[in-house]
């Protein structure tokens, strides 16, 4: 069975969605949030598989709350619905687990995204492909300041998808410290989030992907 969290601002989109969900036979909803932030607190509450997610009305900075939701639920599944020009603030594909469709899909297509995003597939519907595939308009200088052999260990294992703990016990040093590496890393690579950074990496070839 895959537990699905539904994300979606308006209740009658709420409402479709978990219409939709009720009629499969292999999904079970674990609950509903109307915010990015709400959905953060439910997935760490019952750590669904899937969170599908209705992301037409939600405006810049919201987005960034969904890519912060996927930094803090590395294992979370991610089905999106979203309008044109949304992608910039969308997870990256090389995250797994993520599903793009646009707001107009139809339900066959949705559930089949679930169930491949379930899997750990990428799921990409062939009119987002354009934009979501294309280059991020990202800076690609170098850091001023260059990484330490610490904060390099670190940015490796957050581009594993690892959280905080993990990644603690990996290096056998506290969380907070973890943090405190994580946030020089956000600042020197002049990164909003832990995705971000692991993508600046990649593309100034600080990391291998």
């Amino acid at each position: 069975m895959i537990e699905v969290l539904v994300v979606a601002a308006y209740p009658t989109v709420r409402a479709g969605l978990r219409a939709l969900l009720e009629e499969a036979t292999d999904c079970a909803i674990v609950g509903q949030a109307a915010s990015f932030a709400e959905a953060a607190e439910l997935a760490a509450r019952f750590a669904p598989r899937v969170a599908l997610v209705d992301a037409g009305s939600a405006r810049g900075h919201e987005l960034g709350d969904l890519a912060a939701l996927a930094d803090e639920q590395p294992d979370l599944g991610l089905v999106v619905l979203a309008d044109a020009g949304a992608e910039r603030y969308l997870p990256p594909l090389g995250r797994g687990r993520v599903g793009y469709l646009p707001r107009d899909a139809g339900p066959d297509a949705i559930l089949q995204a679930v169930r491949a995003v379930a899997a750990g597939l990428v799921v990409l519907d062939p009119r987002a492909a354009p934009s979501l595939t294309a280059t991020p308009r990202l800076a690609l200088d170098a850091p001023a300041e260059p990484l330490t052999a610490r904060e390099q260990e670190v940015l490796a294992l957050m581009a594993q998808g690892l959280p905080n703990k993990t990644i603690a016990q990996r290096l056998v040093i506290s969380e907070h410290t973890v943090k405190f590496h994580v946030g020089a890393i956000l600042a020197k690579l002049g990164a909003a989030s832990r995705t971000e950074a692991v993508t600046l990496a990649a593309r100034q070839g600080l990391l291998m992907l």
